[in-house]
């Protein structure tokens, strides 16, 4: 088991956890109503920081740059982006320089097409702390893109970058410590929540990334959303896929069509996952892409 209690006695803030020494996470996912925001992952060595995201928003990375500075003077040396999407790089200009950004084969490509502007905008308009919180804002994609696997060490720490394949955006990462046995297993799952699952990404692929992070043995499972947990979040994941399977599975043999099984997808143990219908109806497609391919 692992230590969830926030680090207030720090005065690092209520949605900072501490996961192992001298590794912490920071997220804000205690907002009624609201879907959880990105988790920013904060691992400090003898030779730096390395961030694994940048932070929901500019004034999530501010927080964040505030309460590295109070855990350590030593500088933040890389920042890992485990995804392309805004909620996830953004604040990426806040670390970096000096920090190396690094991110999987077409990570710069996504992020500049996922780039909006308008967003931002939307954003700033909302607040003069999300102004200022912008100040300064550029695009920073990554310095140094990788295949497959990348192995970082720093100080006293190993990370093993993992490339995820058509799990959730352009480019997707895991990033596993072997020696604290630390996951960060990206979008490949959320805690009871539905996946946004885009035309282009597979539950094979998915399911294959499963298997294999889950392979590792972790102790410790932060995703991409929701409270770090442990391994069981991938085994709940990859069950929810072969139900999910089976089910769309049997509508097909009754001759349903894909809108049919989508009004009544007979998924009622899921009824609790949060996400919403067109979160659910993206896996739905997925599935039925699977089921019907040649």
């Amino acid at each position: 088991m692992f230590c969830s209690a926030s680090l207030g006695a720090q005065d690092l803030g209520s949605h900072f956890q501490k996961i192992r020494d001298g590794i912490y996470v920071y997220g804000v996912d205690d907002v009624a109503g609201r879907d959880p925001s990105s988790n920013c992952g904060i691992i400090i060595t003898q030779e730096g920081v390395v961030l694994i995201d940048s932070g929901p928003n500019p004034p999530d990375s501010l927080a964040i740059l505030k309460a590295v500075k109070h855990l350590t003077p030593l500088p933040i040396r890389f920042l890992i982006n485990t995804e392309t999407h805004n909620d996830h790089t953004t604040g990426n200009f806040v670390f970096s320089p000096p920090a190396v950004v690094i991110g999987a084969a077409g990570a710069t490509a996504g992020m500049k097409k996922y780039y909006d502007p308008k967003r931002n905008e939307k954003l700033i308009a909302e607040s003069s702390e999300m102004r200022e919180a912008f100040r300064g804002f550029r695009v920073i994609t990554p310095h140094l893109e990788f295949n497959d696997r990348m192995t970082l060490n720093l100080g006293e720490r190993t990370l093993e970058l993992i490339q995820l394949k058509n799990i959730h955006s352009d480019a997707d990462a895991a990033i596993w410590l072997p020696k604290e046995r630390v996951l960060f297993s990206a979008a490949v799952a959320a805690v009871k929540r539905f996946g946004f699952l885009r035309p282009f990404v597979t539950i094979e692929n998915i399911k294959s990334d499963i298997k294999n992070l889950k392979a590792l043995q972790p102790e410790i499972v932060v995703p991409a959303h929701g409270r770090p947990t442990a391994v069981q979040l991938l085994d709940e994941t990859d069950k929810f896929y072969d139900v999910l399977l089976e089910r769309v599975g049997k509508q097909i043999a009754q001759g349903k069509s894909l809108e049919e099984i989508k009004k009544d997808p007979d998924l009622p143990e899921y009824k609790t996952w949060s996400g919403g219908k067109s979160r659910l109806n993206t896996n739905i497609e997925a599935a039925y892409r699977a089921l019907k391919k040649p």
